[in-house]
């Protein structure tokens, strides 16, 4: 899976620009912060974050341009509302629910809330290849993970191919 397009470093472009440029207004301080439209906030965006966050780990190695990247991602997707005590606090659940049931049964798990729109999927999906671009190289591992992230979220290799052409 080529990845590597000129679609994808533009999103992981503006992903990287707007983690650099995010601001102070970040309401959501912690997620112990929770009311009804935050818990709906979290419940929402949470699946996409654990997507892009497992391409992170995949290798290994939390590389800081990812992690800017994937910040970048959720700063745009929530409009500045998950702060990144946030963000850090789901990386951390992520990372507990890998260990405890392993990186292809937590694919599973974040596939199962997406289910019900395709347009998610995808968007997750894109979303976590941008992500893997973001220090200009794409590991085996991180490849292999977009890889099962597409099977486990019902995208074709050629459907794949597409997503990351027309971002």
């Amino acid at each position: 899976m080529n990845i590597n397009t000129s679609v994808v470093q533009r999103l992981r472009d503006a992903l990287l620009d707007e983690a650099r440029s995010a601001g102070a207004q970040q309401p959501l301080a912690s997620s112990d912060d929770v009311s009804g439209q935050h818990q709906a906030l979290l419940e929402r965006f949470t699946p996409f974050a654990e997507t892009m966050f497992l391409v992170v780990i995949a290798d290994g190695d939390e590389d800081p341009a990812e992690l800017d990247a994937l910040r970048g991602a959720m700063h745009m997707l929530t409009a500045d509302q998950l702060s990144d005590d946030v963000l850090t606090d789901i990386f951390q659940r992520c990372r507990h629910n890998v260990a405890e049931f392993g990186i292809q049964r937590h694919i599973e798990m974040i596939g199962a809330r997406l289910v019900g729109d395709r347009l998610d999927r995808e968007t997750a999906f894109t979303l976590a290849a941008a992500v893997a671009m973001a220090d200009d190289r794409v590991h085996g591992a991180e490849a292999d993970i977009l890889e099962s992230i597409a099977e486990y979220f019902g995208i074709s290799s050629s459907a794949s191919r597409r997503l990351l052409e027309e971002i």
